[in-house]
This record gives C-alpha cells, structure tokens and sequence, in this order.
C-alpha cells in the first residue's frame, strides 16, 4: 500500500492512499506528469479522486507503507530499560 502526501501552497495537506501492486518510483514518475501539466488534472489513488490544479502544488511525497520505519527526533532520549537487578536491603533494628 502506498501513502501519497499532496502539500499545497497554504493548505492542509492531503492524504490519499493507494492498494495498488505498482512500486513507488513507477507511481512516482506517473505524479510528475500531472505536475508538468497546465491544466487542472485527476489523482487516482484507490476507490479516491483527488483533482488538482498543478500550479498550486508545491510537492507531493509517495511513502511505501509495507516498510515501517520509526524516527526518532534529534536531541531526544531514547530510554534504555534495564533489567531489574535483586537488591539486599539489611536493617539494624536495637532492641
């Protein structure tokens, strides 16, 4: 299943997803032609329609989602668990 990711010049993105059995670069290259174009043009991605004007497209991102990938930001901790270790507590009690 492939994520397709259209940004627009001051819009909310859009998120359209695709079940087909093509690969990304293939899908890809498709996208481009409907960037090149003059003219309004027809995202098919599914059982979804996405009609765009080109020239308000800023970029669109193709994500293969059989493939997962965890990112972790810049500068944060990632916690480590360790393995809990028996601690012997001895206590002095005066009687």
């Amino acid at each position: 299943m492939k994520k397709i990711i259209v940004y627009q010049d001051d819009v909310e993105k859009i998120e359209l997803f695709d079940d087909g059995d093509g690969d990304v670069e293939s899908f890809a290259r498709a996208l481009t032609k409907v960037l090149k174009g003059s003219t309004v043009s027809i995202i098919n991605a599914g059982d979804t329609a996405l009609i765009v004007r080109p020239s308000k497209v800023t970029s669109i991102l193709v994500q293969d989602q059989s493939t997962t990938v965890k990112v972790t930001p810049k500068g944060s901790k990632v916690k480590k668990s360790k393995p809990k270790e028996k601690v012997d507590i001895i206590t002095d009690v005066d009687k």
